[in-house]
C-alpha cells in the first residue's frame, strides 16, 4: 500500500472509531425501554418509569444519578431506590403528585436535584412532569421567554401539563 493510501485508510479507521464512540455515548436512551426516553442534553436522559433492566443499562453507560419525580406510592413494582443504589448510582426523589405538584416550591427541589454536573436519568411515569419541570427551570432560573421554556419543556417530555406550566409562569413572580 502506498503512503497516501495508508494515510487515507488510517484516517478513515480513526474517523469510524470516533463516530462510533460518539454515537454510542449519545444513544443510551435508545437502549432502554422507558416510555418516551430521549437524550435531552449531554447531561440528561429523560423519560418515563425505567425497568430494572433499564437501570442496569443506565449504570453500565455512565449514568451517575437517577432523579425520580413520581409521587409517593405511585410506583410499587420494585424498590427503585434500592436497585439504583445497589448499582452504584445516586437516587434522588422529588415527589411531584400530578398537576398540582408542578409548582414553584417543587421547582426549587428540582433545581437542586439537577444542579450536579453528572449525567442523570430524570423520570416520572411518562416524562410529562419531567418536561414541565425543565420548562419551569428554564423560565425561572435561566430567564428563558415563556415560549422558549415551553419549547424546552416539550423537548424534555412536556405534553398534557403545558397549560399548568403556563399558569404557574403567569401567576408566579420570578
Amino acid at each position: 500500500m502506498t503512503k497516501p493510501l495508508k494515510t487515507i485508510f488510517f484516517t478513515f479507521i480513526i474517523f469510524m472509531f470516533t463516530f462510533s464512540a460518539f454515537g454510542q455515548a449519545h444513544n443510551i436512551s435508545e437502549k432502554i425501554s422507558a416510555k418516551n426516553a430521549s437524550q435531552y442534553t449531554q447531561q440528561f436522559i429523560v423519560g418515563g418509569q425505567p425497568s430494572e433492566n433499564d437501570l442496569i443499562i443506565l449504570s453500565k453507560n455512565g449514568i451517575k444519578t437517577v432523579i425520580n419525580l413520581r409521587g409517593d406510592g405511585e410506583f410499587t413494582d420494585f424498590d427503585e431506590q434500592a436497585k439504583v443504589e445497589a448499582l452504584g448510582m445516586k437516587y434522588i426523589t422529588v415527589p411531584i403528585a400530578g398537576a398540582a405538584g408542578v409548582n414553584k416550591e417543587n421547582l426549587a427541589l428540582f433545581s437542586t436535584a439537577i444542579a450536579s454536573k453528572q449525567q442523570a436519568f430524570v423520570h416520572c411515569a411518562s416524562g410529562n412532569r419531567v418536561g414541565a419541570m425543565f420548562a419551569l427551570d428554564a423560565y425561572f432560573n435561566y430567564n428563558s421567554s415563556i415560549e422558549e421554556a415551553i419549547s424546552l419543556g416539550k423537548k424534555s417530555g412536556l405534553t398534557r401539563l403545558e397549560n399548568r406550566v403556563r399558569k404557574v409562569i403567569s401567576t408566579t413572580e420570578k
